[in-house]
């Protein structure tokens, strides 16, 4: 069993996108959320949500993954994280329609990981029907890197 998506994550209500953790495993990760959740409710559209949006909560799922193993670790979970990289998003449609309260499913697999950096793959399913598949080079925030980018005193 899984804590909260926010108890991994940095990320707080209006921005926390994800719903539910369905598994993690030492290289991937697979979270979830309705159409029709609360987390995405500010952010649809009459058409429905704007596929963009997918980027952010691969994103995300990756932070579920990252906060994870730091638990796991005994880490202190980072205080967040930035997306380096976006490469091969590719969306089936501008928006991401489908029944409201059926899951989108995020699953991220990992490519690679060096330190700080990781780079992973995935997709966004909807009752088997792939919605948007995409790659990801992130990097995870400590306080020696917040620094260098001058993003601390």
């Amino acid at each position: 069993m899984y804590l909260s998506p926010q108890d991994y994550l940095f990320h707080r209500s209006p921005m926390l996108l994800i719903e539910h953790i369905e598994t993690i495993a030492p290289e991937s990760v697979t979270c979830s959320v309705a159409l029709n959740s609360a987390q995405l409710a500010p952010f649809l559209e009459p058409q429905g949500l704007p596929a963009y949006f997918g980027i952010e909560l691969m994103a995300q799922t990756v932070g579920i993954w990252s906060g994870y193993q730091d638990k796991c670790a005994g880490r202190a979970a980072a205080q967040g994280g930035l997306i380096l990289s976006v490469r091969a998003f590719e969306a089936q449609q501008p928006y991401i329609l489908g029944p409201q309260d059926v899951p989108l499913i995020i699953t991220m697999h990992m490519l690679m990981q060096d330190h700080n950096y990781a780079s992973f793959e995935g997709s966004i399913s909807q009752q088997e029907h792939t919605v948007a598949t995409g790659r990801l080079s992130l990097c995870q925030l400590d306080a020696e890197l917040e620094q260098k980018l001058g993003f601390s005193a």
